[in-house]
């Protein structure tokens, strides 16, 4: 069977900000309905960021943050009459697959199919990559995206970039505050490097100009970085 992979479907502002920006009345809706786009039966955020692979997830991974919003979000979604085809569908898939949520001070995850993981996260990663199942999700907040990216275990980066500099916020790759390179380029083993190669890179007809980038990790060329706490 194909080793299982770890996707992380995130977003970005063009000066790394993990958020999601609002648009102004008079740029072009976020997400609007398909048949404003192209006719289509969905928008092309969904199918590149999520509907694309969904059939091959099995499972999310989460942070406590995140799990407490989505658990809150997602389960309603599709009871909503004006909810559109993939936040339906979303919702039934976040429903369905199991829920893995990497957290010390989380006390409960009543969500169905959801269980909390108090122990390192490369052992559990480890551990899930062993057994035979679908892919994995790494879905919303940046800390337990930078905590991954520094493991290096994210093998697939899909990512929305939005043509906005907000100036502040929450980068989605953390920055090490280090003296100035003495070099004009980074050596292919510095710390903290990680590379990836390009899939596939085309703007989006909905977002606002927002760009989708699809990344595949390069393995073995450099070591993982030092990991963080969490909470």
């Amino acid at each position: 069977m194909p080793a299982r992979r770890v996707f992380a479907g995130l977003q970005m502002t063009l000066d790394g900000v993990a958020e999601w920006p609002a648009f102004p009345d008079d740029y072009p809706d976020d997400f609007p309905d398909a048949s404003e786009v192209d006719g289509s039966d969905g928008s092309d955020f969904w199918k590149s960021m999520y509907a694309d692979y969904w059939d091959s997830v099995d499972t999310l991974l989460l942070g406590r943050t995140t799990y407490q919003k989505w658990s809150s979000f997602w389960p309603e979604v599709r009871q909503k009459p004006d909810a559109g085809r993939f936040p339906r569908q979303f919702s039934e898939f976040a429903d369905r697959v199991e829920k893995v949520v990497f957290s010390r001070t989380l006390k409960s995850a009543p969500w169905e199919r959801s269980r909390i993981v108090r122990g390192d996260i490369s052992e559990e990663i480890g551990r899930l990559k062993a057994q035979p199942g679908g892919n994995l999700l790494l879905g919303g907040g940046p800390r337990l995206a930078q905590e991954f990216h520094r493991r290096g275990l994210i093998d697939e980066l899909r990512l929305t970039v939005y043509p906005s500099v907000v100036g502040r916020g929450k980068p989605l790759f953390d920055v090490e505050r280090l003296p100035d390179n003495p070099e004009d380029r980074i050596a292919i083993d510095a710390p903290l490097r990680h590379d990836f190669r390009l899939v596939e890179a085309r703007p989006l007809r909905s977002g606002g100009g927002a760009v989708f980038l699809h990344y595949a990790a390069v393995r073995g060329r450099t070591p993982p970085g030092p990991a963080v706490s969490r909470v």
